[in-house]
Parts: C-alpha cells; sequence; structure tokens
C-alpha cells in the first residue's frame, strides 16, 4: 500500500505541468495573437511612460517671459532637493541666462532680475517598480523686476501625470522656458543683425 500513494503522487507531480504544458501547446492561433498583443500594448505603455519622463510643462503662468541676460536666485533654504538649485542654474545657462546665488536679504545691488522659489517633494512608487521614490510634486517660480512681480509659474504632479519621475532639471525646464527669453537665440539674432544678414 505504501507504493501505491508514493507512485500516485509521482504521478500527480508529473500529470500537473505536464497538463499545462498541453493546454498551452493547444491553444490556437488566435489566442497566441491575444496573448502577443497584449505583451505589445504593455511595451508601448512602457516606452511611452519613458519618453513622457523626458518632458515636463507648466501647469500655471502668470505673466510674460522676461528679457534678462542675467538674474539673482535667493537660496530657500526651506527646499531640501540637493539638484534644485544646480538644476535651476544649469537650464538657465541653456537659456543664455547669467545667475548668481545669494541668501535671503543679502540681493547684490547688481542684480537686474530677482528670482525666488519654493518646491515639495513626495513619495511614490514608479511604474513597474517595487520601491518608493522621492520625486518633486509642486515648484512655484516667481521672478521679480525692479521689485514688482513680472512673471510666476507653478508646476504640480496630478493624477496619473507621466512627467511625475521625471528629474529637477526636466521640470525646471519647462518652468523657465516660460518665465525667460532664450538669450542663445537672441544673441544669435543680434549678431546676424549687426553683420548685416
Amino acid at each position: 500500500m505504501p507504493y501505491e500513494n508514493v507512485s500516485r503522487f509521482r504521478w500527480r507531480c508529473i500529470a500537473k505541468p505536464g497538463a499545462a504544458l498541453l493546454a498551452t501547446l493547444a491553444l490556437n492561433g488566435c489566442a497566441w495573437t491575444l496573448i502577443t498583443a497584449a505583451d505589445a500594448t504593455g511595451s508601448v505603455i512602457q516606452a511611452g511612460y519613458a519618453v513622457a519622463s523626458n518632458y515636463s510643462s507648466p501647469r500655471f503662468v502668470t505673466g510674460r517671459p522676461v528679457d534678462l541676460p542675467s538674474i539673482c536666485i535667493e537660496n530657500n533654504p526651506m527646499v531640501t532637493s540637493a539638484d534644485f538649485l544646480p538644476s535651476l542654474q544649469l537650464v538657465l545657462a541653456q537659456r543664455g541666462v547669467k545667475s548668481d546665488v545669494y541668501g535671503a536679504g543679502a540681493e547684490p545691488a547688481s542684480c537686474q532680475g530677482r528670482l525666488i522659489y519654493n518646491a515639495s517633494i513626495e513619495f511614490g512608487r514608479p511604474t513597474f517598480s517595487d520601491e518608493s521614490r522621492a520625486y518633486l510634486s509642486t515648484i512655484d517660480m516667481t521672478i521679480f523686476v525692479r521689485n514688482e512681480i513680472a512673471v510666476t509659474a507653478r508646476y504640480e504632479v496630478h493624477g496619473l501625470s507621466t512627467d511625475r519621475y521625471s528629474s529637477t532639471a526636466v521640470k525646471l525646464k519647462g518652468l523657465v522656458k516660460s518665465m525667460v527669453v532664450d538669450q542663445t537665440r537672441l544673441g544669435g539674432s543680434l549678431a546676424s543683425a549687426s553683420s548685416g544678414q
């Protein structure tokens, strides 16, 4: 009798995976097409998230972009993102705007414009990931010219925002683009105009 239980156990261990394999092989072409289509759809969605994470746009902008070759940035110690200020200065430099950082209340007299900012950090899990990750959920920036507000912009994450986990520089690029005139293009236009082209 004990040998009968052993042989039944072996048969079950072999029969169950064998039946699953047989059922898989028995699927007709239509079922394989559906499985392939579902797999392709998942790949397209994942690729869409990857592309969208490289673009960001501001949610709210008030005012027109200012035409400044340089700007002073007031450091906000409440913003704990270590890459915020370096990213902001990099994005401004890409638009041909020089920037200097100063402490609150220590604005140099030579400042043509003053930029103040605030940002909030939240945590979440990116799609297809099990680990929680920090991301900038809101960014507020205001540029003052001659102590008057010239332009303000706000970025915020809502719902299924595809740029939620984008880099700080990507999020800032969308804001700065809507706030500051591109000096690199302006410089090229002035150079070609002065040379008579």
